[in-house]
This record gives C-alpha cells, structure tokens and sequence, in this order.
C-alpha cells in the first residue's frame, strides 16, 4: 500500500468517527431531558401528625403518582381523629390543608347504600330476605335460578348472580367521562327485562357487581318513593352531620372540589352514574368520611348490622353488607375501597381496637389499580396504628 492510499485511508476513518459523533450528539440534544428529582418537602407537624417512617412511605407511594395528586387522610384512634392532607407538586411532596375537599369515593359508595337497606330492615320496613322482583314495576327476564330468587341481601353481599356491568353500557374504561352517564332508568329496565342473565344461583357464590349496588340503590328509592340523593340526606348525612356528602354537584360543591385526574395527571370530567347511583355515584370529604367511619366502629344497631357475616368466600374473607372482613389470626378488619376515572379511595376499620383509616385521592383507578397503590398506602399506614393499640373489646367485631 502506498503513502497516498495510507493517507487517503487514514482520512476517511477521521471523516467517519467524527460523522458519528456528530450524530450521537445529534440524537442527545434530542432526547427528552432527564425527569427532575421528585423532592419530599412533607415535614412532621401539626398539619402533618406523622412520624419520620410514615412520612417516608407517604413519599414512597407518591412517586408513582403524577403531579397534582392529593391525597387526603382521616386517622381515627380511639375517639380522637387526625387529618393529614398530601400532594404533589412541581416534582415536589408537600402537605396541605384538604380535609373538607371533595372526591369521588366510587365504591364505597355501596357501604353506604348497604346502610341505608339496613337502617331500613332494622326499622321493619323490609326484610333482607325480600326478593327484588317485588319491588320493580317491570318482569324481569331472569329472576331465579336453581329454585333461588335473587334478594336484597344478594345485591348487597355480591352473591345476586348478576354480572360485574349490564351489557347495554359501553365499558370502554378508556374515554374520557363516565359510561353511565347516560345510563337511565329505561336503559336498566331494557337491560332487566330483555336481557338479564344470572351467571350463577343466588346466594352461593361472591362475584362484585357494579349493576347489583346500582340496582340495589335504584330499589331503595322505588321502596321509599323518594331520590337517592334525597334519602342518602335524610338516612345518613343528617343524622352524623355531614355537610359535603352528595351525589350531584353543583356550582358551591364544585368550588370544594379536587379535581380529578388521569394516568398522566390530566384533569378529566367527574363521574355521573344517573340510575346507577347507588354503585359508586358518592363524593365526599375526608372529614364527612371519618365520622361516617366512626359510626360503623361504634353503632350496635343498623350501621353494625352492615357488618354481621352473610357468608365466607376465601380462607381469610367474610362478605358482610357491601363491607367485606379480612380474618388473619387475632386481626378483623373490615374493608372497601373504591376507583373512578379521576379518583381512588380505601377505608378500613377494626372495633376492637377503635381504629380506622380514611385514605381519599384524586389519583385515577386504572393507574392506581396497577399497583394496588393506594391499598398499600392505606395499609402501611393502619396496621402499624392498629398494632400498637391493645384490643378494647367493648363491642363484638362478630
């Protein structure tokens, strides 16, 4: 090889490494920048009552969620009850004064509709037994199975046989807005009469449905002759004072409200579930919350009935009214939580020791879903309070 092709060689291999930088550099100033460290700004005082190890697993769980999520917590020891308010923003977790704003509660929505059919059955008005059909103005397609009617107590234990949704409602979990919002009543009568189908005999087997706690609540208000917002006031809210617990939001409720949000943060439209109410259609307060909890930990009459065992469905789980207990040796705690486009939500709660936890967020349920994030949160900060207390046994928690 000669000095002209060694040089000309030499050339090229310079005119490609530096080709090849320029396009690694290229493709750098490209690149989306690096995502800013998020900053735990949470500090343990008098708006914050946590200690350095619960400040930290707040933290930990807020990671996972976008900015502009709050979370707002009611901590209830004995007769004391504790509010902590949470959010993040600008890659940063601060806590915050959010106790009296609003959120979608979603499924926990049916622990309250469950109350009032017991506040209703404890009064003798009806009795938990009563089959459905005698309640609707229509001839339901399928009422029975096996020789067993579908009753009160079925929609309100998740035993009914009915399907978790109706099939005459798009379920499309990915639009923005609620799928029921149109849902009304000639919808679910269509669904009742032309096309209901039990998937298995009533009262032997636990499978969730959102059509059941809707319906259930639609039949309370045929039984009462009034509205579910009307007796959700009447039943619940005005005899535990609580001043932010509704289903229909107008313009002086919406200026309480956190907004909710999507996966990626985005603020997205508030749930309506028209006829269907009764399943998930509740917005709230932690504050509101905390006294609706507290009533269950310590009422003997129609809010303890919600919890007495309809029946045993897994090793550790006994269905209630709407409620469902979790057994673990000497720990019985009951549970619900509940999701919608824009919100998440767990409350769970043990008589014997008087404790509970209210954990309300404005983080979507198809992103806290994922993770169970907001259960494990919720968990991580009860069971350490629970723990800690020496089991008062005043009441039975059977």
């Amino acid at each position: 090889m000669d000095r002209r092709t060694n040089t000309l060689l030499t050339f090229t291999n310079w005119v490609t490494r530096v080709s090849s930088w320029l396009i690694l550099a290229s493709l750098l100033s490209c690149s989306p920048p690096h995502p800013q460290r998020l900053v735990n700004a949470m500090r343990s005082n008098a708006a914050c009552p946590l200690d350095s190890a619960q400040i930290q697993s707040v933290f930990n769980y807020m990671q996972h969620f976008p900015n502009e999520s709050e979370v707002s917590i009611a901590l209830l020891v004995g007769d004391s009850t504790s509010f902590i308010g949470v959010k993040r923003h600008n890659d940063s977790v601060i806590c915050v004064e959010n106790r009296t704003g609003i959120f979608e509660v979603g499924s926990v929505t049916k622990t309250v509709t469950a109350t009032m059919l017991a506040k209703l059955v404890y009064h003798g008005v009806i009795g938990l037994d009563a089959p459905i059909k005698s309640f609707l103005p229509i001839k339901l397609m399928q009422s029975s199975l096996n020789g067993k009617e579908v009753t009160l107590l079925h929609l309100a234990n998740h035993t009914s046989g009915l399907p978790r949704e109706p099939d005459n409602v798009s379920t499309d979990w990915a639009m923005p807005g609620s799928p029921y919002r149109t849902y009304d009543t000639t919808k679910l009568y269509d669904y009742l009469s032309r096309r209901m189908t039990l998937l298995s005999t009533p009262g032997e087997k636990r499978e969730y449905s959102n059509l059941g706690g809707g319906l259930l609540g639609h039949l309370l208000t045929l039984i009462t002759g009034t509205s579910y917002e009307a007796l959700l006031d009447e039943s619940i809210c005005k005899p535990l004072g609580l001043h932010s617990t509704f289903v229909a939001l107008d313009t002086e409720r919406t200026q309480h409200l956190v907004q909710g949000r999507d996966p990626k943060g985005n603020v997205v439209p508030n749930w309506e579930l028209n006829v269907l109410a009764g399943g998930g259609g509740i917005k709230s307060t932690a504050e509101d919350m905390a006294k609706y909890i507290r009533a269950h930990m310590t009422d003997t009459t129609y809010f303890f009935l919600t919890q007495k065992p309809t029946m045993k469905y897994t090793e550790h789980n006994t269905a209630g009214l709407s409620w469902a207990w979790y057994t673990n040796g000497s720990r019985n705690f009951v549970d619900a939580t509940g999701g919608t486009g824009g919100y998440s939500c767990s409350v769970i709660f043990e008589r014997s020791t008087r404790t509970a936890i209210v954990l309300l967020t404005n983080v979507s349920a198809f992103l806290a879903s994922k993770g169970d994030y907001i259960v494990k949160m919720s968990r991580a900060l009860y069971d350490p309070l629970a723990a800690s207390r020496e089991s008062l046994t005043p009441l039975s928690t059977r």
